[in-house]
This record gives structure tokens, C-alpha cells and sequence, in this order.
């Protein structure tokens, strides 16, 4: 899992918000931001996708566990958000975290 300090704030969670650019894939939604800042990243799982906690937290700790080997080849100044989508609660991990790689990859987050 990444650190706290890898993740983001509130003020820059709500900055990708309103100002990220968005790409799709088939598990994921992810927002893109570029900034001066250092690279940070956060997780989102709605409760449309699992409607109790330990599911969304369990699905969110695997999202994070997917991007943790991606961390340090993405490029610097960026502040991602990442969305889940329904049909990623039922996705095996290895599939989830090769489609993280991919949507990634799409995104132009990666070096």
C-alpha cells in the first residue's frame, strides 16, 4: 500500500476533480492532473460498486497494492485519482492489476 504522503490531500483531490482530464478503461475511471508538485495518488470505490465497507475497503486496498509497483516509473508531477467500476469487484487481482498497468499506459502516466 502507498504511504500517506504519497497520497492525496483534500484541497488536491478536489483540484483533479474539477481540472483533471479523464481516461477510461474497462475496471477503471482514472482523472490526471499535472502539476509542479510531487506525484501523488488516491483511490476512489463507490458504494455503487459494493454497497458495504469491507468490500469497498478490500477492493481499494487491492487497487493500491496494483499501483504500488507502477509508483515509481510513473512520471513526476502528477496527481492521479483512480475510480473503480462495477465490474471490477469481481476481477481477480493478477487481472485488476494488469489492467491498472494498462489504463496507466493510456493515460500517459508511465515512463
Amino acid at each position: 500500500m502507498l504511504s500517506r504522503s504519497q497520497r492525496l490531500s483534500v484541497e488536491q483531490f478536489n483540484s483533479v476533480m474539477e481540472k483533471g482530464r479523464v481516461t477510461h478503461s474497462s475496471l477503471f475511471l482514472v482523472r490526471v492532473l499535472k502539476t509542479d508538485a510531487k506525484k501523488r495518488v488516491s483511490t476512489v470505490v463507490p458504494k455503487k460498486v459494493s454497497k458495504t465497507a469491507v468490500g469497498r475497503n478490500k477492493l481499494r486496498r487491492q487497487m493500491y497494492e496494483a499501483i504500488a509497483p507502477l509508483f515509481s516509473s510513473m512520471i513526476d508531477g502528477v496527481h492521479v485519482i483512480v475510480f473503480a467500476k462495477n465490474t471490477a469487484i469481481e476481477t481477480p487481482f493478477v487481472d485488476l492489476s494488469a489492467e491498472m498497468k494498462t489504463v496507466f499506459v493510456k493515460a500517459g502516466l508511465l515512463r
